[in-house]
């Protein structure tokens, strides 16, 4: 039922302006020389500049009626200003009360704007005093003690507001209304400026079309009120109806204005809406940025996304900062009481309500999906890191522990060895037997010393650490021979690279028994290595893919071939 009122309240309202523009238009030819407009083109052209005025109230009215009414209304007053006339008939008594009442209708929509701004504090005294003046002080107060007939306008109507005639009050309270108008229009003309200076980017935009336009109009209207003051009424006099055509260019400015930016916000809508079909193509993750900026003409867009522990990332999930709180650079969109995402962008971009609410509606469910990417991208990079820190400090450990066990243990055992030679030249030289058991006892300490070397070494071999990988897998080659080492480069590469090439050999040599060939080439900053063995099997694609994870690579096995990609820069 609201639908249906709602989609007939316009057709209501193009009705109510077909009677008011009729009226007007017999007014007007009945005797043009007492009309403002003072000639049948003249007259045309007002009817035009209201049906503009009418034409773009009609275009907004589902978006904001308030300003669609105001709007209206400002047309329809603007016509009525031609019934204060002795040839008006009935419409006579409306055309003394409001023939003034369009100004402060316009300064109203003006200043509400398009986008349905609530007056602040100054605004709302300048309209209030703007309606008091118009429609109370010049219309409604001097209507209730005119009396045309009293005052020797015979072919005059009857005023149908008269309480009593009292000309000196009704003189004195048009010309109080006239200085009062010349007053708020001066002060309209000063706040409108001081209101765009201090509006967003974004605002001034959306309201700059509408209130420069109606300021001028307004100002002209001012303008009128002081050449009437002296007199104290506004009448038809050539200096009149100049003002009143320049009026009537500013109001279809004003209409167009409203047009223009009815225009930019369905573009808008219509990119956001386009972004919406776009989403349905299943977008790659960061793909949203990109088409939001293009939908609000903004290439610095850029999309965050909160993390639980209060920390933001952006669509790649790399943390990044959020700009400081209030800026008009940042818009954080909340959802169910948490922040959804924040939206950076040049400054005061979503200041308009508007276009933040349709971003909201239509590009929400596409936020959330590459939100949700982008959480899921920090965390892979969370663990990513935390296993490259694991894998840094085994490795450290490692080579703590080969240094531990080299230069402690092992010195030590060759230590005991040499002590057992000397006590064995000394003591046994009668003692065969004793000789053997020395002799015994000190192969043994020296097998234990290889032993332990091996160890060492399998725990992290020092010449990795101090030659890099292609002189440890030589050295590794001499002790296993079935290691075929091929083409390998020279250099160094990250610490953690080189230990992941070495143990991926390590690991396919412990679980192959036929030959194991290695080739390893750089290039564009990546390692690439490749593993090569007949019975190269899954079991050690696991562990060495753990390790290449742990420096942001990755490995596969396919035909009895490893290959492992690492980045090494």
């Amino acid at each position: 039922m609201n639908g249906l009122r709602r989609a007939w309240e316009p057709v209501g309202l193009a009705l109510v302006f077909a009677v008011v523009a009729a009226v007007t238009a017999m007014v007007v030819r009945r005797e043009p020389t007492y009309s403002v407009a003072g000639t049948s083109v003249a007259m045309v052209v007002e009817l035009v500049v209201a049906t503009a005025l009418i034409g773009s109230a009609v275009a907004v009215w589902r978006t904001d009626r308030a300003f669609a009414v105001l709007l209206a209304a400002t047309a329809m007053a603007w016509l009525v200003t031609e019934w204060n006339s002795p040839v008006a008939g009935a419409g006579f008594t409306f055309g003394l009360v409001l023939y003034a009442a369009w100004a402060p209708l316009l300064a109203a929509a003006a200043l509400r704007g398009v986008d349905g701004r609530r007056l602040d504090r100054p605004s709302a005294l300048v309209v209030a005093v703007a309606f008091g003046s118009a429609v109370g002080v010049l219309g409604l107060v001097p209507a209730l003690v005119y009396d045309p007939k009293a005052e020797g306008c015979a072919a005059c109507p009857s005023n149908r507001l008269l309480v009593a005639s009292a000309p000196g009050l009704g003189t004195t309270a048009a010309h109080v209304g006239l200085a009062l108008a010349v007053v708020w229009t001066a002060a309209f003309v000063l706040l409108a400026p001081v209101r765009l200076a201090h509006a967003s980017p974004a605002r001034r935009r959306a309201v700059a079309p509408v209130l420069v336009p109606a300021a001028i109009a307004i100002a002209l209207w001012g303008a009128d009120a002081a050449h009437g003051s002296a007199r104290g009424f506004v009448y038809s006099d050539p200096t009149d109806r100049v003002l009143r055509r320049a009026e009537a260019v500013a109001l279809v400015l004003v209409a167009t204005g409203v047009v223009v930016t009815r225009l930019r916000a369905r573009r808008t809508r219509s990119a956001l809406a386009q972004l919406v079909l776009d989403i349905g193509a299943a977008p790659k993750p960061g793909e949203v940025r990109a088409w939001l900026a293009r939908s609000l003409g903004d290439p610095t867009v850029a999309l965050l996304y909160p993390l639980d522990d209060g920390v933001w990332v952006d669509g790649d999930g790399r943390e990044t900062s959020l700009p400081m709180a209030g800026s008009d650079r940042v818009t954080r969109v909340r959802a169910g009481g948490q922040d959804a995402f924040a939206v950076v962008h040049r400054p005061g971009l979503l200041d308009d309500p508007g276009l933040l609410k349709e971003l909201m509606t239509t590009a929400s469910l596409a936020t959330e999906h590459d939100g949700l990417h982008a959480v899921r991208r920090a965390r892979l990079d969370e663990l990513r890191t935390s296993r490259a820190r694991i894998v840094a400090v085994a490795d450290a450990q490692r080579r703590e522990l080969e240094r531990d066990l080299h230069d402690g243990a092992q010195q030590r055992l060759i230590a005991v060895a040499l002590a057992i030679r000397l006590a064995r030249r000394s003591l046994s030289a009668d003692d065969p037997e004793l000789d053997r058991q020395l002799g015994a006892a000190e192969e043994g300490v020296r097998e234990a010393a290889v032993e332990l070397r091996a160890v060492a070494h399998g725990l992290f071999p020092a010449v990795l650490d101090e030659e890099g990988v292609a002189a440890a897998l030589d050295e590794l080659s001499e002790q296993t021979p079935r290691l075929v080492p091929g083409a390998l480069p020279t250099g160094r590469f990250p610490s953690a690279v080189e230990s992941a090439v070495y143990f991926a050999v390590v690991e396919s040599l412990r679980l192959t028994t036929h030959d194991v060939t290695v080739d390893a080439v750089k290039e564009d900053g990546w390692l690439y290595l490749t593993i090569d063995s007949d019975d190269l099997t899954g079991a050690a694609l696991l562990q060495i893919q753990d390790r290449a994870g742990a420096v942001g690579g990755e490995a596969s096995l396919g035909d009895g071939r490893l290959r492992v990609e690492m980045p090494c820069e």
